[in-house]
């Protein structure tokens, strides 16, 4: 009875478990967001690049907080932009959600994701 129980909750999960891309339709992420350009806000490939780079093993906590809590002034070329707050989505959600941006990091040109060397100029020789 309790593998029953256990398999019909694993299944709920699973049939209810929404997509990455749905969950970044249905919160209104690609209104600022988009996945390999930038927009009003960094790209997620740059995000998971940047992200990567700099947080090392806690880059997918870090986003999923950044996504929770909201975020202002991680991206210099974005300083003027606020990421709201989203403390509605599960930690499932979250979960999803990070796992994708992440996933997106080999889209990013340049280091940390800003289309460039990071500091606003090509370096001599750095050509890519």
């Amino acid at each position: 009875m309790k593998k029953i129980v256990l398999f019909a909750v694993v299944l709920s999960g699973v049939l209810f478990a929404q997509s990455a891309q749905d969950l970044i339709n249905d919160n209104g992420c690609l209104a600022c967001h988009a996945v390999a350009s930038r927009k009003s806000a960094p790209a997620f490939a740059g995000i998971g690049m940047r992200n990567k780079r700099f947080e090392g093993a806690n880059a997918k906590e870090v986003i999923m907080q950044s996504i929770k809590n909201g975020s202002k002034g991680k991206y210099p070329r974005f300083s003027n932009s606020a990421m709201p707050a989203f403390g509605n989505l599960s930690p499932q959600d979250l979960n999803t959600i990070a796992d994708y941006i992440l996933a997106q990091s080999s889209k990013a040109k340049g280091h940390g994701g800003q289309g460039n060397c990071g500091n606003g100029m090509r370096k001599k020789g750095m050509n890519r």
